[in-house]
């Protein structure tokens, strides 16, 4: 009686065919927390993708069971108009009672995904196969279609792939290779990695077609569509090209990362590259993420680490990948499908969804206990308009739509050793514009001072290496403004040791004669994190400068948005004849009156902030403020998202 009286406590609580709550709406994902349907009932939908079709989103996925990953019921099939909620429609694709059907009771069928042809008007559905009672031997994929996006839809047949066909980017050599899987006894030994990676299981597998296991679909603008799967025993990626009407492989198809042992790969396009995001195979263990990348779906893909960061991105937070789709009418918004999979329970897997962000041109996530759609202008970089201001005039702008170096004919670089004993050896490489951002990277990395002295008094000469690289970059000479409105948007690295700023710099005189505005800095201040907003002018002493300086805790910030630190911000400089104020996202942190800004008898008793100004922007590591440095941070981004700076009328002549 305690065990029946338990599992009805349990199949009460996972929602298995009875209601499990109240019925009430989501206004947010909790990601792997318990997601119920608006009947209450909880999602049943694992390794699953999404359609979007006239204004629905269509969530398909696989059916669990408590102790079976078989598939004892079929492909269900949710909808929903905003992502949060999600109503049960249909099981889409239900298995058969006929023990001779190959989709009968009790088979495998995984990692369901629906493409929509806009020829045909047909829904149609792949699927990882195998056959009931026969393990993973089959490897086939699966096809069935529907003329309604919730079904039901019919099964037509299920195979291997490209039987008799070679990968386009396989040599000739390769294709001419004599040896077979016999002749390695052992595998995981170096020459039987060289021999998959010159496709020894495709030649086995050429005349029966290629495996396939774990896969995704994607429809390019075009509208060729394409399937992404592990083959090769799940040590290679292929991605093959679908006909016109979606039914039937081309042919044409690649392999991607021979031997990388990739499986989960979910695919995604943005600003004309593709992504793919994928996982090793370590069975139902969560690993750390892969990402590759490429300009064509049949080009040559790169492979980069791992695109998860902070604590368990080395587990991708005990997920897998499952599917990755962009957000309607958000332009650059794409979510993040994975799955918690529980093998001893299965019902109980958890979905995890997460907002993917960009760094360096390339995607990147982060765990959100809690996040919502319209969070996303926040988390990403955009290329805004400029921004209209009453009474004001856009006099210059820099919004980094560029690929590669920054403007050359408008940015300068400082090279080596420069100031305040900082750790880092400055040069222009580590600055790079992609996807609408400025990245300013800083690197742990040797490089030898080629400025060196050994009996050199001078810090900057006196040190043989430097132990990391950055970039600092000014618009002196080229951009220098006297007043106005300055607006940088961009996102701070706050690891122990980095030092950001946004700063200005009087064209004139020494400094600090020639006066400092630090519209942001942010370093440690008594181990403790901090945002600065300062100005300085000069002393009657020489390199000693007058300070009027607000220091805000980071923990001001953090306690208003626990997430402030993974997030852009637009910092603001109101310069006038009269004072100085300084912003952070529209609250005022700093005010200088200029009646109180004359430089001592050194800077010739003028005042500092009454000449053009022009601005820098760099990453400091360590140093006299940026305190000890956390080795395990770099690479530090510094994400710049625009520079704007706005005149008033009056003042568009000096």
């Amino acid at each position: 009686m305690r065990k029946i009286s338990f599992l009805l406590t349990l199949f009460i609580f996972l929602g298995i065919g009875i209601s499990a709550r109240n019925v009430s709406s989501y206004s947010s994902f909790r990601p792997g927390n318990l997601w119920f349907d608006t009947d209450g009932n909880i999602i049943n939908a694992h390794g699953g993708g999404i359609l979007f079709h006239d204004d629905k989103y269509y969530w398909y996925g696989e059916y669990k069971s408590e102790n079976s990953n078989a598939a004892l019921v079929g492909v269900t099939c949710y909808s929903s108009s905003d992502l949060y909620n999600w109503k049960f429609e249909s099981v889409a694709l239900p298995v058969s009672n006929d023990k001779n059907s190959p989709i009968a009771k009790g088979c495998i069928i995984e990692r369901p995904k629906v493409i929509y042809n806009q020829k045909t008007k047909t829904f149609v559905m792949y699927f990882h196969h195998e056959l009931k009672g026969r393990g993973y031997e089959a490897a086939y994929t699966g096809v069935a279609v529907s003329k309604n996006a919730t079904g039901p839809f019919s099964y037509l047949k299920s195979d291997r792939v490209n039987a008799r066909h070679w990968p386009l980017n396989m040599t000739p050599a390769q294709v001419g290779l004599k040896e077979t899987p016999e002749k390695y006894a052992k595998w995981w030994t170096p020459e039987w990695y060289s021999a998959i990676r010159n496709g020894l299981f495709t030649r086995r597998d050429y005349d029966k077609g290629q495996m396939l296991r774990d896969m995704t679909l994607f429809v390019d603008d075009d509208g060729r569509a394409y399937q992404i799967y592990a083959s090769e025993d799940n040590l290679t990626l292929q991605v093959a090209e679908l006909s016109d009407d979606y039914l039937s492989h081309t042919g044409r198809y690649i392999r991607i990362d021979p031997a990388g042992h990739n499986e989960a790969p979910s695919v995604f396009k943005h600003n004309g590259k593709y992504f793919m995001i994928t996982s090793g195979c370590t069975g139902w263990d969560p690993n750390a993420a892969r990402l590759l990348v490429a300009d064509s779906l049949l080009g040559e893909w790169k492979r980069y680490p791992n695109p998860c960061q902070g604590k368990d991105a080395e587990l991708t937070f005990h997920t897998q990948s499952t599917f990755i789709f962009p957000v309607q009418g958000k332009t650059g918004q794409y979510i993040f499908m994975a799955d918690r999979w529980r093998p001893r329970n299965p019902i109980d897997g958890r979905y995890v969804w997460l907002p993917i962000t960009f760094e360096n041109g390339l995607p990147v996530l982060k765990w959100h206990d809690e996040w919502k759609l319209d969070e996303f202008p926040d988390l990403l970089a955009t290329c805004d308009s400029e921004t209209e201001i009453p009474g004001y005039k856009l006099v210059w702008h820099d919004e980094f739509n560029r690929d590669g170096e920054p403007n050359p004919e408008v940015w300068n670089f400082e090279n080596g050793f420069v100031r305040n004993n900082e750790d880092q050896w400055y040069r222009p490489e580590n600055a790079s514009c992609s996807n609408g951002v400025l990245t300013i990277s800083a690197q742990k990395e040797k490089v030898a001072n080629a400025n060196y002295d050994q009996n050199s008094q001078d810090w900057r000469r006196n040190r043989q290496f430097a132990d990391y690289t950055s970039a600092s970059l000014n618009t002196r000479g080229a951009k220098e403004f006297q007043y106005g409105r300055f607006e940088i948007r961009a996102k701070i690295p706050t690891a122990k040791g980095a030092w950001p700023a946004i700063w200005t710099l009087g064209k004139e005189m020494e400094w600090p004669s020639n006066g400092e505005i630090d519209m942001m800095e942010y370093y440690q201040i008594d181990n403790q994190p901090h945002i600065l907003a300062n100005t300085a002018w000069g002393s009657q002493n020489r390199w000693k400068a007058v300070w009027n300086s607000a220091k805000i805790p980071l923990s001001d910030f953090l306690e208003k948005d626990p997430e402030w630190a993974e997030k852009y911000h637009v910092w603001r400089m109101d310069w006038d004849e009269e004072a100085i104020r300084l912003y952070v996202d529209g609250q005022v942190v700093n005010e200088t009156l200029l009646k109180n800004t004359q430089n001592g008898s050194l800077g010739n008793y003028a005042n500092p902030f009454r000449q053009p100004h022009y601005l820098l922007l760099n990453l400091a590591i360590g140093g006299d403020n940026g305190g000890k440095i956390d080795e395990s941070a770099f690479p530090m981004n510094y994400l710049v998202d625009y520079v704007r700076v706005y005149q008033k009328s009056e003042n568009l002549d000096l």
